[in-house]
């Protein structure tokens, strides 16, 4: 935007009759050179569009401000219609970018605590976007059938099975995050594949699975940093030989100081 205004007054400085097809211009060919670029890193289409408009409406405004120069005794007349949309347009620009912020993001810490109600003793309360629902079962009948058929086989396997991070898992800080695994009769279950699955329900771009290696007897665990805070959903899948057992649930990811 700051090499668009520039370039702008440059010509217009060479070409003073020709704000507004020069304005015109630079419109066209900031989203023509920011297309491509746009396309092959895409950066999701929100922002995308959001940065399509600022081009636009900033050449459309600096050729709305600065007109081509006209003869003595001729008065410039000020419309307000454009300036109008061109407000609007902002407000909405503005209006995005924050709450395209704030999803990905959330809220500092300190706005969180002028913001935000005061939490639960033991709770923590997150600004960052939730995410949708990741496994829509009501629309995957069969997804359904299949997941309750396999829940059955491992109700009859009777394995007892301990998860969860060792600390509280913040970004940028790596955490461990360790999985037990017991028989009916309490005997660790050696020996298995077991690997996690932390998927991103606002961004499915950012999913990821891990395999855990087995410490001790029946206990798989490793270290994880995590980028991104928030809410995730995690599938945890167990299997040795022909048993398979399958958990689901989510976790939380804190935003470090």
């Amino acid at each position: 935007v700051v090499s668009l205004v520039i370039l702008f007054f440059l010509l217009k400085w060479r070409w003073p009759q020709a704000g507004r097809p020069i304005a015109t211009i630079l419109a066209i060919l900031s989203v023509a050179a920011y297309a491509p670029y746009g396309i092959t890193h895409w950066p999701g289409s929100d922002i995308m569009t959001a940065t399509v408009v600022i081009y636009i409406v900033t050449a459309f405004i600096l050729g709305l401000i600065f007109p081509s120069k006209k003869s003595k005794g001729t008065k410039t007349v000020f419309h307000w219609g454009p300036a109008s949309v061109i407000i609007f347009l902002s407000v909405v620009v503005l209006l995005d970018s924050i709450f395209v912020t704030l999803a990905t993001s959330g809220l500092s810490q300190n706005a969180a605590r002028e913001l935000l109600p005061k939490p639960d003793e033991g709770t923590q309360v997150t600004s960052f976007f939730p995410g949708t629902v990741s496994r829509d079962y009501q629309k995957k009948l069969d997804m359904f059938n299949q997941y309750n058929d396999a829940l059955d086989e491992q109700t009859q396997l009777g394995w007892k099975v301990h998860k969860g991070w060792v600390d509280q898992p913040i970004t940028h800080v790596p955490s461990l995050f360790r999985i037990s695994v017991v028989d009916r009769d309490d005997h660790p279950v050696t020996g298995a594949a077991v690997e996690i699955h932390f998927m991103r329900p606002a961004d499915k771009r950012q999913d990821f699975v891990v395999l855990l290696p087995e410490s001790e007897p029946g206990v798989y665990q490793v270290p994880l940093t995590m980028s991104n805070p928030g809410l995730w959903e995690v599938v945890i899948h167990i299997e040795k030989g022909a048993a398979n057992f399958e958990l689901d649930g989510q976790t939380n990811i804190g935003l470090s100081k």
